[in-house]
């Protein structure tokens, strides 16, 4: 007897009963997402895939929207449309249970943390999704809620500055400036470095180390920068790992903002056009251009220092060395490279000779022999090779080819340090810390090392992305990058997003010129004495700050300890008006020479001022001879404006009322040195015509006294005489012919004279 078919059935249908569910729940979490609970497993892939297609390089727009919709379940978030995010989105609350609902938008209580900041970051910068900056800023904020590291960073970064997501404005509009909450900043930061995030370590070293918000402490600092420096240390064992920021073309001024220098490429192919003409420096500088850096091409490298070492150029043969030491393009070669070293160094070419030192001390190649190593390392010192003095540091640091002494080696690693060795200054920094080869250790010194250490890192690229965001116009996204490295305590991002919020690129808000000032201080701190010169403009002008002329004054004369010629000008401007400085038309002078001994080719403002300091000066000395109707002339042309009320008792009387070319004049000088012509000139034109119309109005006032004199001369002649005896004549008057001739001309000129 056969079994019925009945049961079979019955169990196929209760068992796709029970899988329909999964299966649709799985479609679903494949295409969209929804607040239901999350496969973590599923999560995971859909996450991975999504990142591969964002990092792909060659993603176009559906790429793009599909990674978009994997992020969206991978997180568990569903959006529909219109999303309608409320402005108080930072006092929103996540639970973690069932998550977060609004109107258009659901979070799941549990969905994968990396998916859900990768997903704030495209809503952010519209990737794939349209971009909507006040959804991105709550979704990064409930990633850090739920504890994601790199989140909690980022929100620090955002609560500390004080940046909010634009509630009205443009579409394209990232931030704007609101009130900081310094408090939940640091919250955020402290979690985030205690899982060694290192934006968030490097933000709180740089706070402990100035006391920002936090107690000032060298030892707390140090804790944070040491792990980012070491992971920097790690990094530089392995070429091409540590970015190259140029810290010169890359701050911004409006000079090298007008300045178009040409690209990277455009430098290649201008020495490429010479070395294949046979040029033998073109041939180099090709070779050094290939072999580091964003146009590192390895082949064309090697064929350029082939090229000129063929020629003779003993650079060209130590960097065939070291390619062939370290397989760069080539199959690694410890005897040719050997062979390439050897030529270099009968040249005496340094990096010969370093080349040759390196192979002795490690044994590639040849038998180890550290005296030998000494030998060519010190040669190669003796021409200030920088790898050399770090090496001998090492070497007599612990005794190889040489007499241990901690004293040499401090010595040596001091001289790699201050030009920017990285393994030269952690090992300064630990020796400052431990008070090896010295009598005390000095935190301060191992935290200025190590600080500068950890800001070498890849990290360190974000300047140099901003600086490329700026050029090309997307200036909202280039400040980002500088804030955030700012805030990571770089001088040169301080400077830069100061400079962009002062010259009114990016962000706005009430807060923009605050900021603006708080960075000009934190990158005065640190040496950059245009900071200084901006921060006194910002108290003279009252851009941010009440305005304090006297507090103006002492920072000019802070820079001017520098010989800055710009701040030496700003105190010849005060002392010639009184303006936060005592009157002083003799220290004026001083200061406007010595800004011209300082900056010889500023003479033509220079010059100019001068001009006008000689006209004040004669104006001074003919001033008390004049009527007092001209004293309103005076305020008009010889004093500078005061535009606020309530610091009378800071400003000189005189300060009240003027002509605003007058306040422009100290800009101009620092206009002639950015390449500023069109502002110079334009000022200059107004000095000109200012004065012209005062010597117009001087000539008219002396041609009207002495028309007036000649009249009254003339009445007093022409009078009849006074009565006798008190009996009036009443003769007609003697006629004019009976005077004498030339008789009122004369009186009238002894009059005049």
């Amino acid at each position: 007897m056969t079994a019925p078919a009945c049961p079979s059935r019955v169990l196929l249908a209760l068992a796709l009963c029970i899988a329909l569910p999964a299966v649709l729940q799985h479609a679903a979490a494949s295409t969209v997402s929804g607040t239901e609970e999350v496969d973590l497993s599923i999560a995971e892939k859909q996450y991975e895939k999504a990142m591969e297609l964002r990092d792909s390089g060659i993603a176009s727009t559906k790429d793009l929207k599909h990674a978009a919709a994997l992020l969206k379940a991978a997180a568990g978030v569903r959006v529909s449309s219109p999303v309608q995010v409320p402005l108080q989105l930072n006092n929103l609350t996540y639970d973690s249970q069932e998550g977060l609902h609004l109107p258009g938008l659901e979070i799941a209580g549990a969905g994968h943390l990396d998916a859900l900041k990768e997903l704030a970051l495209v809503y952010q910068q519209g990737d794939g999704l349209p971009q909507n900056p006040s959804l991105a800023h709550l979704l990064m904020k409930t990633a850090a809620d739920r504890g994601h590291p790199e989140a909690q960073s980022e929100m620090g970064f955002r609560y500390a500055l004080g940046l909010l997501p634009p509630t009205s404005g443009r579409s394209s509009d990232l931030f704007t400036f609101g009130e900081a909450r310094l408090p939940e900043g640091l919250l955020n930061y402290y979690f985030s470095a205690s899982s060694n995030d290192t934006f968030a370590q490097l933000a709180l070293g740089y706070r402990h180390k100035h006391g920002l918000g936090v107690p000032k402490s060298c030892q707390a600092a140090v804790l944070y920068y040491n792990p980012v420096a070491e992971q920097v240390v790690e990094l530089a064992r392995r070429p091409g790992t540590i970015p190259q920021v140029d810290r010169v073309h890359g701050r911004l001024s409006m000079k090298n903002v007008a300045d178009h220098r040409p690209s990277r490429e455009q430098e290649a192919l201008h020495y490429q056009w010479f070395a294949d003409l046979g040029n033998i420096d073109a041939q180099r500088m090709a070779g050094q251009i290939f072999s580091h850096g964003d146009m590192r091409d390895h082949e064309q490298a090697l064929r350029y220092f082939r090229q000129a070492a063929a020629s003779g150029d003993a650079d060209a043969m130590a960097h065939l060395g070291h390619m062939y030491a370290n397989g760069q393009g080539v199959t690694q070669s410890n005897e040719t490279a050997l062979e390439w070293f050897k030529q270099g160094a009968e040249k005496n070419h340094p990096s010969a000779l370093y080349g040759l030192g390196y192979m002795h001390l490690s044994g590639y190649g040849l038998a180890k022999d550290h005296r030998k190593a000494f030998k060519y390392f010190s040669a190669a010192a003796e021409q200030g090779h920088t790898e050399s003095w770090f090496h001998l540091g090492v070497m007599h640091l612990n005794g190889w080819g040489v007499k241990p002494n901690q004293a040499q080696a401090l010595y040596y690693f001091s001289l790699a340090a201050k030009v920017g060795h990285l393994l030269a200054m952690y090992n300064l920094a630990m020796m400052h810390l431990s008070a090896t080869g010295m009598e005390k250790a000095s935190c301060t010194t191992a935290l200025d090392l190590l600080k500068k250490v950890a800001e070498r890192g890849p990290w360190a690229a974000e300047i140099q992305d901003g600086y490329e965001l700026f050029m090309e116009g997307d200036y909202e996204s280039a400040l980002h990058l500088y804030l955030r490295s700012a805030e990571m305590g770089m001088e040169l991002a301080q400077s830069n997003a100061a400079w962009m919020l002062t010259h009114g690129y990016g962000y706005s808000g009430p807060r923009a010129a605050e900021v603006a000032i708080q960075l000009h201080k934190r990158a005065a701190e640190q040496g950059n004495v245009d900071a200084l010169l901006s921060i006194g403009d910002s108290y003279y002008y009252g851009k941010g700050v009440a305005r304090a002329w006297g507090h103006a004054a002492q920072l000019y004369a802070e820079a001017a300890k520098y010989r800055n010629a710009q701040a030496l000008f700003n105190l010849g401007f005060m002392h010639e008006f009184g303006a936060g400085l005592p009157r002083d038309l003799h220290l004026a002078k001083r200061f406007y020479d010595k800004a011209l001994e300082a900056q010889p080719d500023a003479v033509v403002p220079v010059r100019v001022a001068l001009v006008l300091l000689r006209l004040h000066g004669w104006w001074d000395g003919l001033r008390p001879y004049l009527p007092s109707q001209l004293d309103g002339l005076w305020d008009q042309v010889f004093a500078v404006s005061d535009a606020k009320q309530g610091i009378a008792d800071e400003l000189p009387s005189q300060a009240s009322h003027s002509m605003d070319w007058m306040n422009r004049m100290a800009d101009d000088f620092s206009e002639w040195a950015e390449g500023e012509w069109d502002g110079v000139w334009g000022s200059l034109s107004e000095v000109a015509e200012t004065a012209i119309l005062l010597l117009l109005c001087i000539v008219l006032y002396m041609v009207l006294r002495k028309r007036q004199q000649l009249r009254t001369a003339q009445a007093a002649i022409a009078a009849p005489p006074p009565p006798h005896n008190g009996v009036a004549h009443n003769q007609a008057p003697a006629p004019a012919a009976a005077q004498p001739a030339g008789v009122a001309e004369q009186k009238h000129d002894a009059a005049f004279v």
